[in-house]
């Protein structure tokens, strides 16, 4: 079956015709603006002015007609109204006039979808960065995951912004990439992770109060090494935590050549294998849209005319995606995202060494520092809880030059293993509320709090690895831990719903400010690029 896309979410407006085993032509065309950033109307009007063209040329270039397709799909979201509208009103109307099936397709899965065709990934945790979208996506139980994502704008859209304040024509992205380039001083920057969740804002803030008196080319270097070190944290934090080994990148910032050599050094010092999306179709296209409205229509999915109503907030876990056999790989448990854990002996006390390891993709001064920030927080807040009768492991060394903490060994299973492993987990799930309210209640945070960090052992919960917690956090930093565990939930079991509630209830009776916890949890959820 020969199958139309049509894409026009933002600032592309794209046709491509794909076959079962091959994509067969792709056309596009750009609306680039004058001045400034993308203007929804004004895009709109270029996508209306120029799409009948564009699916001309896709049909000869693929060398078939119109009638020759039998299935038509587009872009639902998300995206710009007004773009969206375009491609949505002319994918009916082809679907009308020569009565074939119509599908709308999620955006980003489009994306995920031409990249593992091209490049042969079969089960690959995705980083995915556009203007828009930041996300670590990844498959579990039939369809795709969000397992972190900006939580303001996205990181092709911070660089864009920046570009704007700095007089670079847009988009800014391939002019802040040679003018890296150049740069070779580290500034000062911001460098927000959130578990597996990222933010952006403050980071362009701090890039833009360096105009005039840094070089641009040092800012722009800045920039590019601090969001994109970002972004690979949480991506192999991602892969340890779900045990995929393997990496799709794409999106159009994934054209980034600096990007792109991050993300394959990464894989190669930790043993993964990266496939990085070709170029040409890292860019918004029509083609990814029917590959991936293919799969859809091949599993089942059919709509009528009335359920193909654009949807700017459309996200990709809301779409029924049968058609990947997740893996279940085994879990190393003596490395982690971050550090190496070796067994020794420490004064006769049977104890883990834990070494923080260098990463060879970040720039050398910005690893130090992150690594060193950690440990040290890591040894504050685990003293801290100890001494306040919470089961951690104890501390015995500090050794600042290797990076390691010398610490007992808490020989149990991680919480993720025992819920995937047992069936009565109403116990354990309420202890863990009773826990992680007193710590709130104490005005201590995780920082990191999900199910891999947290130890099950003779019906004991142990935290562990709160390494990018506080000792003296605000509202929003209890609110993330909260956010991150029940996130964590939903996107690994299916009786989430259930787990989360059992944990709920136990906190809200060990911390009095539940509700403002709550209130919070839900304004971090509705900052989510798109929700």
């Amino acid at each position: 079956m020969l199958v139309l896309g049509l894409e026009g979410t933002a600032h592309t407006v794209s046709a491509g015709i794909v076959s079962e085993n091959s994509i067969l032509s792709n056309s596009s065309s750009t609306y680039i603006p004058e001045t400034g950033g993308i203007h929804p109307r004004e895009a709109a009007i270029h996508h209306a002015d120029k799409i009948i063209d564009i699916m001309k040329d896709a049909f000869d270039n693929a060398n078939v007609k119109p009638e020759d397709i039998g299935l038509v799909t587009f872009s639902m979201g998300p995206g710009l109204g007004p773009c969206l509208r375009v491609v949505a009103t002319a994918a009916r109307a082809f679907s009308i006039k020569y009565n074939i099936p119509v599908i709308g397709v999620n955006h980003p899965m489009g994306h995920v979808e031409i990249g593992r065709k091209l490049s042969g990934a079969k089960d690959p945790i995705m980083l995915y960065i556009s203007g828009g979208n930041t996300q670590i996506i990844a498959h579990e139980l039939d369809r795709y995951i969000v397992l972190g994502e900006t939580m303001d704008i996205g990181l092709g859209n911070m660089l864009d912004k920046f570009a704007r304040d700095s007089g670079i024509p847009f988009p800014g992205g391939p002019v802040i990439e040679k003018l890296a380039l150049k740069g070779n001083k580290l500034l000062d920057l911001p460098y927000s992770v959130k578990g597996m969740d990222t933010s952006f804002s403050g980071l362009y803030t701090a890039a833009k109060s360096y105009l005039k008196k840094e070089s641009i080319n040092d800012i722009c270097y800045s920039m590019q090494e601090v969001s994109f070190s970002m972004v690979i944290e949480v991506l192999e934090r991602a892969l340890y935590y779900t045990n995929k080994n393997e990496i799709l990148l794409a999106g159009g910032v994934a054209r980034n050549d600096r990007l792109r050599s991050m993300v394959s050094l990464m894989a190669k010092d930790a043993g993964y294998k990266a496939y990085l999306t070709d170029k040409k179709y890292c860019m918004d296209n029509g083609a990814m849209i029917a590959q991936a409205g293919l799969l859809m229509y091949n599993s089942g999915t059919r709509m009528n005319i009335m359920d193909t109503k654009i949807n700017q907030k459309y996200r990709i876990d809301e779409v029924y995606a049968p058609w990947i056999k997740s893996n279940n790989n085994t879990i190393n448990k003596n490395k982690g995202a971050e550090s190496i854990i070796k067994r020794s002996e420490f004064f006769n006390r049977n104890v883990i060494i834990k070494r923080r390891i260098i990463k060879g993709y970040r720039n050398n001064e910005l690893d130090k520092k992150i690594r060193y920030a950690r440990m040290k927080n890591e040894f504050l807040i685990l003293y801290n809880l100890y001494e306040k009768n919470f089961n951690v492991p104890v501390i015995y060394d500090f050794n600042k030059y290797d990076m390691e903490l010398t610490m007992e060994n808490i020989d149990g299973i991680t919480l993720n293993e025992y819920l995937i492993n047992n069936s009565n987990y109403n116990d354990v799930l309420s202890k863990t509320g009773e826990i992680i309210g007193k710590m709130h209640s104490l005005k201590i945070t995780h920082g990191d709090l999900t199910p891999n960090n947290i130890i099950v052992k003779e019906n004991k919960i142990y935290l562990i690895d709160p390494s990018m917690g506080s000792l003296h956090p605000e509202l929003e930093d209890m609110g993330d831990d909260i956010f991150l565990f029940i996130e964590s939930l939903k996107a690994l079991y299916k009786c989430w719903n259930k787990m989360q509630n059992i944990f709920l209830n136990s906190y809200r009776n060990n911390y009095h400010g539940y509700k403002d916890i709550m209130d919070t949890v839900k304004k971090i959820s509705e900052r989510r690029r798109y929700v």
